[in-house]
């Protein structure tokens, strides 16, 4: 990546004044070398690789070296959302350290009267997945679903036959919430054949899934449930 100390894209500066601030509004300045599916979502690359690495939230991400670490968003968005995405060169240059990154899990959900602010966020994780992954980084797909409704969307963009990483810190809530979890990790075994799936959660019955599971340690459970510090 060719960026200033501050990480700002050199390119930025190549583009005309007149025109600047237009072309970079929403990153469309970073769509370069992007492919889209039909209905014009980013379309990422397959992650098939180590799994073994330690997970590290984005909000403790200061305190850590990134060496055989992932970066992961399975947080509260406003912890994240504005760096993510309204200022996503430079949050990718200050985080460029470590090995590993999930792609952003922007929120979806269930009980909104329009699917709009679903879509946007559907469209902002795979955007920013394969920014990082067209940097050259290693970056595990993440897939998140909100209601029945956000099956016609929601999986656009993720890769065919590749790990796939999703959360399940909220299929608790009560039996609607698990219900429709479930039948999400049905149909992404169904539409994208995953390789493997990784649960951030505590381990959880997942009935009819063929696919291979594995549970990652949530904050939560490794800090409380299982006495880590």
């Amino acid at each position: 990546m060719e960026h200033s100390p501050l990480g700002k894209s050199y390119k930025t500066d190549l583009i005309p004044k007149r025109l600047r601030r237009k072309v970079i509004y929403d990153n469309m300045h970073l769509m370069e070398g992007m492919t889209f599916t039909s209905t014009g979502y980013p379309q990422l690359f397959p992650y098939n690789g180590y799994t073994g690495f330690e997970l590290v939230s984005y909000s403790d991400r200061k305190n850590h070296t990134g060496e055989n670490q992932a970066l992961h968003t399975f947080i509260d968005d406003y912890r994240f959302r504005d760096a993510m995405w309204c200022n996503l060169e430079y949050t990718t240059y200050s985080i460029s350290h470590y090995d590993f990154f999930f792609t952003p899990d922007f929120s979806l959900w269930r009980d909104l009267p329009t699917d709009f602010y679903n879509k946007q966020n559907i469209f902002r994780t795979r955007f920013v997945g394969l920014y990082w992954q067209l940097q050259g980084f290693q970056v595990i797909p993440t897939a998140s679903w909100g209601g029945l409704n956000s099956f016609s969307y929601c999986l656009e963009g993720l890769p065919s036959h590749s790990i796939i990483a999703v959360s399940g810190l909220s299929n608790r809530k009560d039996a609607q919430a698990y219900n429709v979890w479930c039948y999400g990790l049905r149909r992404l075994e169904e539409e994208k054949h995953p390789t493997l799936i990784l649960v951030y959660g505590p381990e959880i019955d997942i009935p009819d899934l063929h696919t291979p599971v594995k549970f990652m340690k949530d904050f939560i459970s490794k800090r409380f449930r299982y006495g880590y510090k």
